[in-house]
């Protein structure tokens, strides 16, 4: 049996759902699968999975119409609160800008869960990619300018430029692309594009 295709009346649902949970994504994060869910502003299904398009809160939401269905969506912080900075032993998410042999510029767009509102500037330093000494760590083959990485900052630096750290497991590359297509993870230095199987050297986050 075909699925129904459902279209989503965004201002029926801003009154009518009632918020059950919400957490962060990151852009690539699968969200769910697309059986369970519908998808909402700032996500996308591919496959059988719903995956988030944005960096921001996700929301899961029940709509009293679908019992056998949530909708999810991701939202970009727009509030002009008081500014996030980082602090030391914070998590943060940064775009990686440009790569050089012995550092890789990024801009932290998340600290602790919580997306910015401007991007702080940092540096990862070729001694803090890797756990252990760096003489055989490339800095090329660890990271690429457009990848998204899990870090921890390990010094506020100076003229607001952060120092990051990814010598943890848990740390590195948690979304990257190659010509438009998301890169899924083969192993801990490896990622492999789904549609032509080339594979490509990263530093890679593993849950």
């Amino acid at each position: 049996l075909r699925r129904p295709v459902y279209r989503t009346n965004f201002q029926f649902l801003q009154q009518n759902v009632f918020h059950v949970t919400m957490t962060m994504a990151a852009p690539g994060d699968r969200l769910g699968e697309a059986a369970d869910l519908i998808p909402g502003k700032g996500c996308y299904t591919a496959g059988k999975f719903i995956y988030s398009s944005l960096l921001g809160k996700v929301k899961y939401s029940s709509i009293p119409e679908e019992e056998s269905k949530k909708l999810v969506e991701v939202v970009r912080r727009t509030t002009q609160g008081a500014p996030i900075l980082p602090s030391m032993d914070s998590v943060v998410i940064a775009k990686v800008q440009s790569i050089g042999p012995k550092a890789a510029r990024v801009d932290i767009v998340c600290v602790d869960d919580t997306p910015v509102i401007e991007p702080f500037p940092a540096t990862i330093r070729l001694q803090d990619v890797k756990p252990g000494p760096c003489d055989e760590v490339q800095m090329a083959l660890c990271y690429r300018p457009g990848d998204y990485v899990r870090a921890v900052v390990i010094s506020l630096g100076d003229s607001r430029s952060y120092v990051l750290s990814t010598a943890q497991d848990h740390l590195g590359v948690i979304y990257a692309k190659r010509e438009g297509v998301q890169m899924a993870v083969l192993d801990a230095n490896t990622l492999i594009c789904p549609k032509t199987k080339a594979r490509e050297s990263r530093k890679v986050a593993m849950e």
